[in-house]
């Protein structure tokens, strides 16, 4: 009988011992950048899968439940996932979370900001007018359907991930929190982080001599997403299809747009898997001018410690491949 209540306890307590921190992110980006310091000592759960948008993303029931057994969930800020807000203080996980926008050190824009170059067309230019665009998108259509006020809550354009700079503040965020839950590790988590940042470094200075050759390629992209790389990298954004992708552009919209791919001289029209590539077919009937797609999201690529080398290295090669 002793013999077999020892085993009993082996088997009861085995798991506990085995089990690994759970973090809870909110999108694509989020996780590259939190698997490369987890490696293999602890678990993922993403809630927007790689396929959707958060930009109209309603909740399930299942995302209820991995936020409630989460060590840490990592998400981007209200600005992007506002459908967030509530379930975390809901379930006590406030204070576990790391919101990216909220992190010191963080490099942020805001909606209108350096975009002189629109000022020439006055619907295009109202788009960009912060005001404007705050009154636009809290229609209770947008609230109702979608669930949260698309990016105008704070005006703060939430796509951080797309400059390394940022990358670098939330891995290291996300190290200290990972030493903090899980000291046993604390050794490999820093050593991830060291790796991650140097790696990081080289692949910008190789990633800026590329891109250094189509600078000066004027461009048009399906929605305002890409100011943080195309900024770090000095890149020739010549406008946008739309502001935010629950606004499908009019008439007068794809008129005006046409107008400027003539004036500017614009050499390519990016789509984005997320949306139907539709609305870029119609506006680019009967021209010359080239369309590729470009994913903010690094929606195919798999999450691994490698991972965001890799969306960053792709969108990279999605830029080059239509501007080069």
């Amino acid at each position: 009988m002793k013999k077999l209540f020892l085993g009993m306890g082996v088997c009861t307590i085995a798991p506990f011992a085995l089990a690994k921190p759970l973090v809870v992110t909110s999108v694509t980006p989020v996780s590259m950048i939190v698997a490369a310091i987890t490696g293999d000592k602890a678990d993922i759960e993403q809630i927007v899968s790689n396929s959707a948008s958060p930009h109209d993303y309603a909740l399930r029931p299942s995302d209820l439940r991995k936020i409630s057994q989460a060590d840490a969930v990592v998400w981007v800020g209200e600005s992007l996932e506002n459908f967030l807000e509530k379930p975390l203080v809901n379930a006590n996980k406030a204070e576990d979370s790391i919101e990216w926008l909220a992190l010191e050190g963080t490099v942020q824009r805001r909606y209108g900001e350096e975009d002189e170059h629109h000022d020439d067309h006055d619907e295009h230019h109202d788009d960009h007018d912060h005001d404007e665009h705050h009154d636009e998108h809290d229609h209770d259509e947008h609230h109702d359907e979608h669930g949260h006020e698309g990016h105008d809550h704070s005006g703060v354009d939430p796509h951080v991930w797309l400059s390394p700079v940022n990358a670098k503040v939330l891995a290291q965020a996300v190290a200290q929190r990972l030493v903090k839950i899980d000291s046993d590790n604390a050794e490999y988590y820093e050593t991830n982080l060291s790796a991650f940042l140097q790696k990081l470094d080289q692949q910008d200075t190789q990633l800026a001599a590329k891109l250094s050759k189509v600078k000066q390629v004027p461009y048009i992209v399906f929605h305002d997403a890409y100011h943080y790389f195309e900024e770090h990298y000095g890149l020739n954004h010549a406008g946008e299809v739309t502001v935010s992708p629950e606004r499908k552009p009019g008439a007068k919209k794809i008129a005006e747009l046409r107008h400027e791919i003539e004036e500017n001289n614009v050499q390519c029209v990016f789509s984005e898997p997320q949306f139907s590539p539709a609305i870029v077919k119609t506006l680019l009937s009967g021209s010359e001018v080239k369309t590729a797609q470009l994913d903010p999201l690094g929606s195919s690529v798999d999450i691994a410690p490698q991972a965001y080398f890799d969306f960053l290295e792709g969108l990279g090669d999605q830029f080059l491949s239509c501007l080069g």
